[in-house]
């Protein structure tokens, strides 16, 4: 990464902290302040604890702990973060992901043939919400697709394969005789 510039001392307030740091300015996006390993050197000896997410280090004789964030789950993005990735050519794609929770059924067993091999109905059995009846209509999605259709639009009747003229004509024919007969 090419660096535009380094400044001296700047004076920073993390949790509570007041720090005097020289940083290098980078093009980065996403972060106003990257504390890297340079910064971690001038610290000599800091402990780090990942699980509980604490780091503590010494500067100036003072025993200074920053906390990090408690939450593991990300959280909704704001509409401002979006823009501000997009304004900043920081994001190429957008995708959106709905998490349905499954409806627990209350049918327990599926009724199946007792000619049925064993294997087979163990599978069935755990997959039995694939094999279940549907009682109603699926879910309404985030995004439900849909097929357009024209306005007093009628269904399409055409025969399925393609005839000469003087073929339709003996297909007709042979459809009224054979329906006038009684066979179909």
């Amino acid at each position: 990464m090419e660096c535009e510039g380094e400044v001296q001392n700047i004076p920073v307030q993390i949790q509570g902290h007041s720090l005097y740091i020289s940083v290098y300015i980078l093009r980065i996006a996403a972060a106003e302040l990257v504390l890297g390993g340079q910064w971690l050197a001038t610290l000599n000896t800091h402990l780090v604890n990942y699980k509980e997410r604490f780091f503590t280090f010494y500067i100036n004789g003072e025993l200074i702990t920053l906390h990090g964030e408690t939450s593991n789950l990300p959280s909704l993005a704001q509409f401002h973060q979006l823009t501000r990735l997009q304004a900043t050519d920081s994001i190429a794609k957008l995708y959106v992901i709905q998490i349905q929770t499954p409806e627990v059924s209350t049918h327990h067993l599926l009724e199946l043939p007792t000619s049925i091999e064993p294997e087979l109905a163990m599978t069935i059995q755990q997959y039995k919400n694939v094999f279940e009846k549907p009682h109603e209509l699926p879910p309404i999605r985030f995004h439900d697709h849909t097929i357009p259709l024209m306005p007093d639009s009628t269904p399409v009747k055409v025969w399925p394969y393609h005839y000469p003229h003087s073929q339709k004509t003996e297909i007709e024919h042979i459809n009224v005789e054979i329906l006038s007969e009684g066979i179909i």
